[in-house]
């Protein structure tokens, strides 16, 4: 289910970048996609589908961007991530540090979360990691856990310099990325405000960013 929707996706938005699909065939196109360890094997086991080839298909991370990069005959790098709620940013990240070093020319990017049994909810539930009223209230003394989503969403990048050579639409600029890990905290699925602000100044410092000159921030529903 992860990789037929993250194919619909990824059509869609060269769709939406006016790009045609056929004529990437056999160009450095990467895929990097982020996804959740999927429970799709369960449902298979639970319907006594074991043994069957969807079993070891349908499961690995490396065929959810593979069947991407496979239909479209791509030939760039592709890769699938799973750092939790941070999986489809990071590889937003990856792809935008493969477009820079001239490894890919064009990337897709994104992720996708689709729970088909109820195995996630209950092992988040078993860790109290999930809110008993069903709503997020990041930043909020209120805040009691949160809520498990699922979507889907892809991205089409391409160097700034590039796109406007050739007249695409633009809908964003990415002018910084940055990534790191929280390190030790008083639990492995705790973040640290510490790195976190840590991750931030260096990209404003790095890409020249004036933190006031900032007007909307987007978080996860955690306020991560």
């Amino acid at each position: 289910p992860q990789e037929r929707v993250l194919l619909e996706h990824s059509w869609l938005a060269l769709e939406d970048a006016a790009i045609d699909a056929k004529s990437l065939r056999r160009s450095r196109c990467g895929v990097f996609a982020g996804s959740p360890g999927s429970d799709y094997a369960t449902l298979l086991r639970n319907r006594a589908g074991f043994g069957s080839h969807h079993m070891f298909t349908g499961n690995s991370p490396a065929i959810l961007p593979a069947r991407v990069a496979y239909h479209l005959d791509l030939t760039g790098p592709c890769l699938g991530l799973d750092t939790a709620c941070s999986s489809a940013l990071v590889a937003v990240h990856q792809a935008c540090r493969s477009l820079a070093t001239g490894e890919s020319e064009l990337a897709l990017a994104g992720g996708v979360a689709v729970f088909v049994t109820p195995e996630y909810h209950l092992l988040a539930s078993s860790m109290g990691m999930l809110s008993p009223h069903g709503r997020c209230a990041s930043f909020d003394a209120a805040a009691d856990g949160f809520v498990i989503a699922e979507g889907v969403g892809v991205v089409v990048l391409k160097p700034l310099a590039a796109a406007e050579r050739d007249g695409d639409p633009i809908r964003g600029v990415i002018r910084g990325i940055g990534v790191n890990h929280d390190g030790r905290t008083n639990g492995i699925t705790a973040p640290s405000t510490r790195s976190q602000a840590e991750l931030e100044l260096d990209v404003y410092r790095t890409i020249g960013i004036n933190p006031s000159s900032i007007g909307y921030i987007d978080t996860h529903g955690t306020g991560t």
